[in-house]
């Protein structure tokens, strides 16, 4: 089975994650980089300076990290390839911070869909 959540950075749901994990069910992350509202928080910028890496591609290697499958959407091909390089580690602390980023009020343009505006 697989499980497809709202799952990235200010919107991290760790008690279903936990109890899908305990039931081996697998979990895909949805719309890793929040539809794009990730790349306007300051903290979650941060961090990707500090890896010396994109915003998107911290928001796909902390879902990765979390055990999740990522799937981000892209149909720019050298969005695709930085996409795919992820060779570097979130250290434990960082992930922590990253699991409490507040959670994201407005999610701009994607509000439009149904997952974001609230309307589930």
């Amino acid at each position: 089975m697989v499980n497809q959540i709202l799952c990235h950075i200010a919107n991290t749901p760790l008690d279903l994650i936990n109890y899908c994990k305990q039931h081996d069910i697998a979990l895909e992350a949805y719309s890793p980089v929040a539809h794009g509202a990730a790349l306007t928080d300051p903290k979650i910028a941060e961090i990707a300076q500090k890896y010396e890496v994109t915003v998107p591609q911290l928001c796909i290697k902390y879902d990765l990290q979390l055990g999740m499958i990522t799937l981000p959407k892209t149909a720019k091909p050298e969005h695709m390839k930085a996409n795919s390089e992820m060779d570097f580690v979130i250290s434990n602390e960082d992930m922590e911070i990253l699991k409490h980023v507040e959670h994201i009020k407005d999610y701009g343009e994607g509000r439009i869909f149904p997952v974001y505006g609230g309307k589930l």
